[in-house]
């Protein structure tokens, strides 16, 4: 069953427990970067209106959209505004926030053109919360959607992202809030500026 498998995919967690400098992960996406670049290059004024001039807004449980360069696509940039927006909301609104942790999840979703991959986007989740001292339970390998609600709840954490856009288009991916959905909405317009660590390293040691 689905809970049974998630019950033993809870030893599979990594609990993140600091941050520091080896990252695999680096701030700059040198390929969204690109993308952008070859837009104004060709005069593509349009489509750079399109991906620059709207956001991303949370739905009933998050975000979803093609992942790509731009501010209304998922990438780098959008999850690391996101997650703080989300930290913001939970550390308001929840004072055992950093003591009980969060749950990051994700599935084997990637794209090349923008170097951009289900589990490099829970990477950046992870590190942008444990730059502010929240204990992250990290799950070692890619699972099913419903692991992340089980393991919030079988570990007492507050919350969990699953990084999915489940059965939609493999262009696609998804940032889904697990159990919060649309409630932390409000909390992401003051949160645009992406703020990892004190050096803009993203990297952790598991326990």
């Amino acid at each position: 069953s689905t809970l049974g498998g998630a019950g033993r995919c809870l030893n599979d967690l990594n609990v993140l427990i600091t941050h520091h400098p080896d990252a695999d992960v680096v701030l700059q996406n040198q390929k969204t970067k690109e993308q952008i670049e070859s837009l104004l290059q060709h005069g593509k004024h349009k489509e750079l209106r399109e991906r620059l001039c709207c956001r991303l807004s949370f739905g009933t449980a998050g975000l979803r959209s093609a992942m790509g360069a731009g501010f209304c696509y998922i990438n780098d940039l959008t999850v690391i505004q996101s997650t703080q927006g989300i930290y913001k909301y939970l550390e308001r609104n929840f004072s055992d926030f950093k003591q009980r942790g969060f749950v990051v999840g994700y599935d084997t979703r990637g794209q090349v053109t923008s170097n951009c991959s289900s589990k490099k986007l829970a990477k950046l989740t992870a590190a942008v919360l444990l730059a502010k001292d929240v204990l992250v339970y990290f799950f070692s390998t890619y699972v099913p959607t419903p692991f992340v609600p089980y393991a919030v709840q079988q570990l007492g954490a507050v919350a969990g992202v699953m990084i999915t856009a489940s059965h939609n288009r493999k262009e696609d991916n998804g940032y889904k809030v697990k159990p919060l959905g649309h409630s932390i909405s409000s909390a992401l317009p003051a949160c645009t500026q992406p703020r990892v660590g004190p050096r803009g390293d993203l990297g952790w040691k598991r326990s």
